[in-house]
C-alpha cells in the first residue's frame, strides 16, 4: 500500500501543475485585454500570386479596444484609414463600399482576440504559451472559404504578427512592433 500511495501522490503532483498551467483561449483573451489601447508601427506585405510580386507598406497604428483602429500608411503612399465596428473610413471621411463594415469587424475581432465572435465563423487552434503563442483560424463556411484560406495570429503580450492567405494564393503579412500602451485611453 505505501508504494501505491506514493505513486498516486507522485501522479497528482505531476499532473496538477500541468493542468494548472494550461494556456487556453480565455487566458489569451484576458492577456490581450490587459492592454486596452496600444499604439505602434506596422509593416505589411501583400503578396499577389497572379503577378508574382509583393508590395510592402509601412506606417503607424492606434488600436482602441472596442472602439477603433486608426491605420496610417506612411510609405509607399500616405493614407489614413479608420476601422470601427460600423464602417471603414478614409482620411476624408469617405466610407468604404458596402461590406466594409464586415471587414472592419473581423479586423477588430482579430486584434481584440474576441474568440467567441470568431468561433462562429472559424475553427480556432491555439498553440504555445503566454510568452509565445499562435492562433490558427480556418473558415467554417464555404462562402468565407472562397475569400479566406486561413489566418494566423502570433504574439506574446500583444499580437505581433497577422498572416492571412486567400484561396488563390495571395497573402497579407502584417508585423506590429514598437507597441506601447496609450496613456489615459
Amino acid at each position: 500500500m505505501p508504494l501505491r500511495r506514493w505513486l498516486i501522490t507522485l501522479l497528482v503532483l505531476v499532473l496538477v501543475p500541468i493542468s494548472a498551467q494550461a494556456f487556453d483561449l480565455d487566458d489569451l483573451q484576458r492577456q490581450l485585454a490587459a492592454t486596452p489601447s496600444v499604439a505602434g508601427r506596422f509593416e505589411q506585405q501583400r503578396e499577389l500570386a497572379d503577378l508574382d510580386s509583393s508590395l510592402t507598406s509601412t506606417g503607424t497604428f492606434v488600436f482602441e479596444r472596442g472602439k477603433r483602429v486608426v491605420w496610417e500608411l506612411k510609405t509607399p503612399v500616405q493614407e489614413r484609414i479608420e476601422l470601427t465596428p460600423q464602417a471603414i473610413t478614409d482620411g476624408s471621411g469617405e466610407t468604404a463600399p458596402p461590406g466594409g463594415e464586415q471587414v472592419a469587424q473581423l479586423f477588430l475581432q482579430l486584434l481584440e482576440g474576441d474568440w467567441q465572435a470568431l468561433e462562429s465563423r472559424f475553427t480556432l487552434q491555439l498553440s504555445g504559451d503566454q510568452d509565445a503563442w499562435q492562433v490558427a483560424l480556418r473558415p467554417k463556411e464555404a462562402a468565407l472559404r472562397e475569400r479566406i484560406a486561413g489566418i494566423t495570429l502570433q504574439g506574446d503580450r500583444t499580437i505581433d504578427h497577422l498572416d492571412m492567405r486567400t484561396p488563390d494564393g495571395d497573402r497579407l503579412k502584417v508585423r506590429l512592433f514598437d507597441q506601447h500602451p496609450l496613456n489615459g485611453a
